[in-house]
C-alpha cells in the first residue's frame, strides 16, 4: 500500500521523545575512568604533595618559633628573629595561595632561614658557629638532592627526571669533597657523620634505576636531609667541648631547625619542578609498543649436513 492510500484521519507515527532531565543527568554522569588515565595519574600526578607541604611548613614554622625559648648558647642571641621566621613560615603554609606560589613561598622561607643561620642569627644560627661560610654547601646539597629525588620518584616514567637528578648530584660534588676532608679530623663524631653524609649521596644513585622501579621518595628525601645535617652538631660539639647540657640542647634545637628549613625548601623546589614539567610528563606513553625483532635470515647449510637432514 502506498502512502497515498493511507487513511486521511490517521495520524502519522511520531518519533519517540526523550526526557530532557534524563539527557541532562546522562551528560553530568561521570565518565568511566580508563586504566590508561589511572596509570598516567600515577606516573605523572597533578600538584603532588600539596597537603604535605602545608603540614611540613606548619611544623617547621612552629619549631622556628620554639627555638626562641631554647636556652641561649650564644651570648648575642636575638629571639625576635626566631619568632619572625616562624611567623613567615606559618603564613606561607596557611595562606590561601596557589600550588606554585605556595611552593615558591616555602622555598624562599627555608632558604632565608638557612642563610641567616650561616650569618649566625635566627633558628639555624648553629651553622655560623659550626661550619661558617661552608654552610652554603650544606644548603645546596640538602635542598637540591632531596628535591630531585622527589621529582624522580613521582615522575619516574618522565625522560627529564634523570637529568634533573644528575644535575643535583653535580651540585653536591663540592659538599662531597668537603665531607671527605672530615675524615682527617681527630673527632670521631665528625668522622662518623661525614661518612653518613657521603653514604647518603651514594644512596641517591638509586634514582637512576628503571622506570618500573618505584622509590619511596618521601622517606629517602627525609633521610638524606638528616644525613647531610648530621655533621653540623658534630662540628659545633667539637668547638663547645666541654659543653653544658643547656648548650647541647640549644645546639640540637638549632640543628633540627636547619634540617627543617632545608627540608621544607626541598619540598618547595620539588613542587616547582612538578608544576613546570607536569604537562610534558603527562604525555608519557603508558602502552609502549615493543620493538620488532629483526628478521633473521636462514643460515646456509653447512658441509657437515647429511642428505637426510636437508631433505
Amino acid at each position: 500500500m502506498t502512502p497515498d492510500a493511507l487513511d486521511v484521519g490517521q495520524e502519522p507515527p511520531r518519533p519517540p521523545t526523550r526526557d530532557p532531565n534524563r539527557d541532562r543527568s546522562e551528560s553530568l554522569a561521570p565518565k568511566p575512568l580508563l586504566a590508561s588515565e589511572a596509570l598516567k595519574d600515577e606516573l605523572a600526578p597533578h600538584e603532588p604533595l600539596a597537603r604535605a607541604a602545608k603540614v611540613t611548613g606548619v611544623l617547621a614554622g612552629a619549631w622556628f618559633a620554639a627555638t626562641a625559648l631554647a636556652p641561649a648558647w650564644r651570648p648575642a642571641g636575638q629571639p625576635w628573629l626566631e619568632l619572625a621566621a616562624g611567623a613567615l613560615m606559618l603564613a606561607a603554609s596557611l595562606a590561601p595561595l596557589s600550588y606554585g606560589n605556595r611552593a615558591l613561598a616555602i622555598l624562599l622561607c627555608g632558604v632565608g632561614v638557612t642563610l641567616t643561620g650561616i650569618g649566625g642569627s635566627g633558628p639555624a644560627s648553629v651553622l655560623g658557629y659550626a661550619v661558617g661560610e661552608w654552610g652554603v654547601l650544606y644548603l645546596i646539597a640538602a635542598v637540591s638532592l632531596p628535591a630531585a629525588l622527589l621529582f624522580r620518584s613521582h615522575y619516574r616514567a618522565y625522560h627529564g627526571a634523570r637529568p634533573v637528578l644528575a644535575s643535583a648530584l653535580v651540585l653536591c660534588l663540592p659538599f662531597a669533597i668537603l665531607s671527605a676532608f672530615g675524615f682527617d679530623d681527630a673527632t670521631p663524631a665528625i668522622q662518623v657523620t661525614s661518612g653518613i653524609a657521603l653514604a647518603a649521596l651514594g644512596v641517591a644513585l638509586l634514582g637512576f634505576m628503571g622506570s618500573q622501579a618505584s622509590l619511596s621518595g618521601g622517606a629517602l628525601a627525609a633521610g638524606i636531609v638528616a644525613a647531610i645535617a648530621s655533621p653540623v652538631p658534630a662540628h659545633a660539639g667539637a668547638r663547645l667541648e666541654p659543653a653544658t647540657v643547656w648548650e647541647w640542647l640549644s645546639v640540637s634545637a638549632s640543628s633540627l631547625a636547619f634540617a627543617g628549613a632545608t627540608g621544607v625548601a626541598a619540598l618547595g623546589g620539588f613542587q616547582l619542578l612538578a608544576e613546570r614539567h607536569w604537562k610534558r610528563a603527562r604525555a608519557v606513553d603508558v602502552h609502549p609498543v615493543p620493538a620488532e625483532q629483526p628478521f633473521a635470515a636462514p643460515s646456509a647449510p653447512s658441509l657437515t649436513d647429511t642428505w637426510n637432514d636437508r631433505r
